[in-house]
């Protein structure tokens, strides 16, 4: 919800125009909101040029800026998402919690869908160890499910029997094959109590916004999928990762310093869009 100034108000009528839901209007050469339906976009604080609207609600200082104040070179960035690899092979080395904070914060302000801002994170660094060791044990048990149907699809027969020697190589070997022995894993949840349409797409956005963020200092990022397999298989991780009431794991990425370099883009397929 919003509230206008009347004194610094031109009644230039941009907010009216932006809105999405008709929340605000001109009336005698001023902008009234009506705060019934406003679920707290921002767009009418962002376009009026006087900085007559400002929000009744928030938790944190609007910020005057322009899009001339975070112009982006358009090739370095086409290139950066040509040249973005996953990184499954990490540097021994923490990453700074200040830089860390850097990258949730891109998460937190992404765009979700109804303006829910329902999207928060759980980063394991302490507790690392622990949660690879649960999410091995549970995709073991999960493999024996599969490969005890006669029934089981190929591909999760095939995916049971990475799952078992990534099991293995964990606990015989030392070797990580579930998150690859990052110094930070960040977990990635949705509270879907009113809105259970947008929070998966919500999570993507925010983890690309984060990725290409974490990529502009340094670090490197591989979604780990399996994650959501072992949390459906054992239900007690939920309480170990900190799901609350109504939320849902989307999605996690380990994170680090890369420990492998590249030095090419690689092939894709060609463009299937279609002009209509």
């Amino acid at each position: 919800m919003v509230k206008v100034d009347p004194d610094k108000c031109i009644g230039c009528g941009a907010c009216e125009k932006d809105c999405l839901l008709s929340e605000i209007h001109v009336v005698e050469g001023k902008a009234v909101p009506t705060n019934k339906t406003c679920f707290d976009c921002g767009h009418c604080v962002a376009i009026c040029p006087v900085g007559a609207v400002t929000p009744l609600t928030g938790e944190e200082e609007v910020v005057p800026m322009t899009a001339e104040d975070c112009r982006l070179d358009t090739e370095n960035l086409m290139n950066a998402f040509r040249f973005r690899r996953t990184i499954r092979t990490f540097r021994d080395e923490k990453i700074d919690r200040k830089i860390l904070e850097k990258v949730l914060e891109v998460g937190r302000i992404s765009p979700t869908g109804m303006n829910s801002q329902e999207i928060r994170f759980v980063v394991f660094d302490k507790d690392l160890k622990e949660l690879t060791e649960r999410g091995l044990k549970a995709l073991s048990a999960l493999a024996d499910d599969y490969l005890s149907d006669p029934a089981s699809p190929k591909a999760m027969v095939a995916y049971s029997h990475m799952w078992k020697n990534m099991y293995r190589q964990y606990f015989e070997e030392g070797t990580d094959r579930l998150f690859y022995d990052p110094p930070a894993v960040v977990v990635v949840l949705a509270n879907t109590k009113y809105n259970k349409l947008t929070p998966p797409i919500d999570g993507a956005i925010a983890c690309a916004n984060m990725e290409m963020v974490a990529r502009s200092m340094g670090l490197g990022t591989c979604y780990i999928g399996f994650l959501l397999r072992a949390v459906l298989k054992d239900p007690s991780l939920k309480e170990f990762i900190g799901l609350k009431e109504h939320e849902e794991l989307i999605t996690a990425f380990s994170i680090g310093y890369p420990g492998v370099k590249y030095y090419r883009t690689v092939p894709r397929k060609k463009d299937k869009t279609e002009w209509r």
